[in-house]
């Protein structure tokens, strides 16, 4: 989707202190080769601060960056992963009783770790339908549950804590959203699920959460599309086709791109599949803080902003998967730096100049 006239005015985050994986494999929960294997350096951890908290401390943040009068909000888009309180309560209603204020829609946007990409598509509609001035994203986690084994109940990725948001409005930004655009591959829905029963005799007992059981149940199902691998490849080589070619660029244009804070092999997948280096992505920072579900990209771009890695001119391309199967993927263009981000009245050299497109 062409995103035309909707431009990103703040982002804010909230991130824990994060556990080494070196304390982890000391508590016996981490093996050592596969740590080594990961490149990953840790993950941010809340302990007993809950999501719903952490997703309201980063509105406040966002909020007061963009410092605009909050009755232009007309939207607030809550993405989320594992559950957050007690069932039949919504926590967006909690982060509007808390930070924002006002009577808006405020909903709720369950598609796993690709939730802000969703929450992006019908944020952007929401705006260029003139459905309201400005819009709020917020995702926002605690994987800490007993139930959850951060460090090995999804292989690739070491599930952390924390919660990012941004602001989108159709006005001022140091931003502008280019595209956004999900694909998705129904046939291999069962790659996330297994086995595992459906309904509530299947959801009311506690089962931990293990996806990598899920995926070899999945493996050795035999319901399982042929060419399913190649399928997929497609669906991504298709995604981001479209997604540079809407925002009228190309992968060589790109400054950064933004990947979930996975493992170096998968994070290589990504770079490979563009042609771009791991030097190009945001695996510096995401291997630091580790897999904070739907809220990597937003993290990521506000870590580059306020390392001063990127500047006006700048092309950013976010990328996302998640259960379903999801594909997404959604082109940012730096055109300020904000009046937060450090370096704000320094000079930024012409992109041109400087060799970066």
């Amino acid at each position: 989707m062409r995103t035309s006239g909707v431009c990103i005015a703040a982002v804010g985050t909230y991130l824990p202190d994060s556990v080494s994986v070196t304390e982890a494999v000391r508590q016996g929960r981490l093996d050592a080769a596969e740590a080594e294997r990961s490149g990953m350096l840790g993950a941010a951890v809340a302990g007993d601060t809950p999501a719903p908290e952490m997703a309201v401390r980063a509105v406040r943040t966002a909020l007061g960056r963009w410092g605009g009068d909050t009755s232009e909000l007309g939207l607030l888009l809550y993405a989320d992963v594992y559950r957050c309180g007690p069932d039949g309560w919504l926590p967006q209603s909690y982060v509007m009783r808390e930070a924002v204020g006002g009577a808006l829609l405020a909903v709720g946007v369950r598609q796993g770790c690709n939730g802000v990409f969703g929450a992006l598509e019908l944020a952007a509609a929401h705006l260029r339908g003139g459905g309201s001035e400005a819009a709020l994203i917020v995702a926002a986690d605690n994987m800490g549950s007993p139930l959850v084994d951060r460090w090995q109940s999804s292989p690739g990725y070491f599930l952390a804590d924390g919660a990012s948001a941004l602001v989108l409005t159709r006005s001022a930004g140091f931003a502008r959203l280019l595209s956004v655009n999900s694909r998705a591959v129904p046939e291999l829905e069962a790659l996330h699920r297994g086995t595992q029963p459906l309904g509530p005799s299947g959801t009311a007992r506690p089962v931990p959460l293990d996806l990598g059981a899920r995926r070899e149940e999945f493996y050795a199902g035999g319901d399982r599309p042929k060419g399913w691998k190649e399928r997929m490849m497609e669906a991504q080589r298709e995604l981001l086709a479209t997604t540079l070619d809407e925002a009228g660029v190309g992968a060589e244009d790109m400054s950064r791109l933004v990947t979930p804070h996975a493992s170096r092999e998968m994070t290589d997948a990504w770079t490979s599949s563009l042609g771009l280096t791991l030097e190009q992505s945001s695996w510096g920072f995401g291997r630091r803080v580790g897999h904070i579900m739907a809220g990597d990209q937003l993290a990521s771009v506000e870590h580059l902003l306020m390392a001063q890695e990127i500047g006006p001119g700048d092309r950013l391309l976010l990328v996302g998967s998640g259960p379903g199967l999801g594909l997404a993927a959604a082109v940012v263009e730096v055109t300020a730096l904000p009046p937060w981000a450090p370096g704000r009245h320094a000079r930024i050299p012409d992109a041109a100049a400087d060799g970066r497109h």
